[in-house]
């Protein structure tokens, strides 16, 4: 549902609008999550602009910055499981080598 700003004057489709925030948010797939966020802070950064009232303003700006960690902390967990990966992929490479020593060098008869 796109909604332009000059439709947001009713409060009511401001709260729709926000309700359907709200459930979009609560989903389980990261992808997903990260388009809701992106669309969310779209939205917010257009409303700032047409918003005069200093509680609202302030509030917007403390939703527009966790939207922003958020985003950031899925980001960055992209990030760890890369490192993680190459991490435990050199410790199993390690760990393949000292057994593969271990054995060369067991008497066998």
């Amino acid at each position: 549902m796109t909604v332009t700003f000059n439709d947001i004057i009713d409060g009511g489709l401001l709260k729709k609008r926000y309700e359907e925030y709200e459930v979009n948010l609560r989903t389980s797939k990261i992808k997903d999550l990260m388009l809701v966020i992106r669309d969310f802070m779209e939205f917010i950064k257009s409303l700032k602009g047409a918003v005069y009232s200093e509680w609202l303003k302030r509030n917007l700006l403390e939703q527009e910055r966790i939207a922003k960690k958020i985003l950031t902390v899925l980001k960055v967990r992209y990030f760890l499981i890369f490192l993680y990966r190459r991490i435990v992929d050199g410790l199993v490479y390690k760990l393949i080598n000292s057994i593969r020593s271990f054995l060369s060098q067991l008497p066998i008869k």
